[in-house]
């Protein structure tokens, strides 16, 4: 797979794209994926590919992966950056369901009762994953889970930068999904 640039991706699918919201989202996407001090390339892309999942955003995906592929990520490795998204949806969409209750019944569901195992031991390593799991926390809004992400990713020595970076980065994933899919809509 030949590796895919920023420029590549962004030129590929917004065509023509030169409103003053593209510009915003475009140039945010530029400077996280090319400049980010707080981030190395590696973590960059990491993080876009569990976010790319989660947003089931296949042009995203295919950016973070040919990149993942030129830093000579295994495949091993590659994998359980996409395949964050799903335990991380499975643990946002409980915890975010939690998070919704009243103090006095959260009491009631003391056990979220499902299997977990793969936040022990990850592949990638501790580090990356909680940082996977963050960026894909934030995509997902869930309360409970970005609080216990934070906690774990500062308790492991990341200062508030790399973690505000990895917000940074969701957002703006979130934010050119959308505006991919105004376009489309408005194309309709």
């Amino acid at each position: 797979m030949a590796q895919i640039t920023v420029d590549n991706y962004l030129e590929k699918n917004f065509p023509n794209a030169e409103s003053s919201i593209f510009r915003d989202l475009s140039l945010n996407l530029k400077k996280i994926l090319e400049e980010s001090p707080q981030l190395d390339p590696t973590e960059r892309y990491m993080n876009l590919m569990a976010i790319a999942v989660t947003l089931e955003n296949k042009e995203l995906f295919q950016l973070a992966k040919s990149n993942l592929a030129a830093l000579d990520i295994s495949q091993e490795i590659i994998q359980e950056c996409a395949e964050v998204a799903g335990i991380m949806g499975m643990n946002n969409t409980y915890y975010k369901f939690r998070s919704y209750l009243p103090a006095e019944v959260k009491e009631n569901y003391s056990r979220a009762g499902l299997r977990m195992q793969s936040l022990g031991k990850p592949i990638s390593g501790k580090q990356n994953f909680e940082m996977m799991a963050m960026s894909v926390s934030v995509v997902n809004g869930c309360p409970m889970c970005i609080a216990s992400h934070e906690k774990a990713l500062t308790d492991l020595g990341l200062v508030a930068d790399k973690i505000h970076e990895l917000a940074r980065l969701a957002s703006v994933c979130k934010g050119l999904s959308s505006f991919a899919s105004a376009r489309s809509f408005l194309n309709d």
